[in-house]
């Protein structure tokens, strides 16, 4: 299967699905013949206001860097981190936030190449309205 639908570059991708803390998710990893580069982490359900992963990675030691906040207005947060540590690589990785009321519900993509998708016109930069 190709992750073409996420217009994902990659040839080829492998899914399954996840459950971290009650929480399910679906999981699809693309790749060139060699190795992984992009994973992504949809969430199956709703969870309440305040719960992400990214304030776990945030406990657990590495620098985590807004690097690009997604259009305003819209639906979901589609915000941009570098992420980087002693131990490991750089990453790029991003968080999207969708709101319902005081439920939730959270989509990652994880970019181990440490590139980010061609910049959306409205996009923001950090410290640029709002982007925070």
């Amino acid at each position: 299967m190709g992750p073409s639908f996420k217009n994902d570059p990659n040839p080829a991708a492998q899914s399954a699905t996840l459950t971290l803390a009650g929480r399910k998710f679906s999981v699809l990893a693309s790749s060139s013949a060699e190795q992984v580069k992009t994973v992504y982490l949809e969430e199956m359900g709703m969870h309440p206001l305040g719960e992400h992963m990214l304030g776990v990675l945030y406990s657990k030691g590495p620098q985590v860097q807004l690097a690009r906040c997604g259009p305003s207005y819209t639906e979901s947060t589609n915000n941009w981190y570098t992420v980087k540590s002693a131990a490991t690589r750089p990453v790029m990785l991003r968080q999207s936030i969708r709101y319902d009321g005081n439920q939730v519900q959270d989509s990652y993509e994880l970019r181990l190449d440490n590139t980010r998708p061609k910049r959306d016109p409205r996009d923001r930069d950090p410290g640029v309205a709002g982007c925070q």
